[in-house]
């Protein structure tokens, strides 16, 4: 694959030809235990005390998928995504890993 069609990545030695494409056809890309599972677990737990408004981060919006009210109510499992959370330094230090 040429980088002329890659335009969301950077030619490195860090991710594969495949990786890149893999990216640039699907906005996202799994890399397994790339984490801890340490740091995973701590996020989950951050991300759910968000999700339940036992902490309140300023300016933080909460996404809820409203298809799965009906399954599952008013729990933490209608959301599916906390968005301008970096106020919350918990959190956003997953954004700061280096492996990240």
């Amino acid at each position: 694959v040429s980088s002329l069609y890659l335009s969301y990545t950077l030619d490195n030695d860090v991710l594969t030809t495949e990786q890149r494409q893999f990216y640039e056809d699907n906005g996202y890309l799994l890399i397994k235990k790339l984490v801890s599972d340490e740091d995973i677990e701590r996020f989950r737990k951050e991300f759910m005390r968000i999700c339940k408004k036992e902490v309140k981060v300023p300016g933080a919006m909460i996404m809820k998928n409203e298809a799965l009210r009906s399954q599952y109510g008013k729990s933490e499992k209608v959301v599916n995504k906390v968005q301008d959370f970096q106020e919350d330094e918990e959190l956003f230090r997953y954004c700061t890993l280096p492996e990240v």
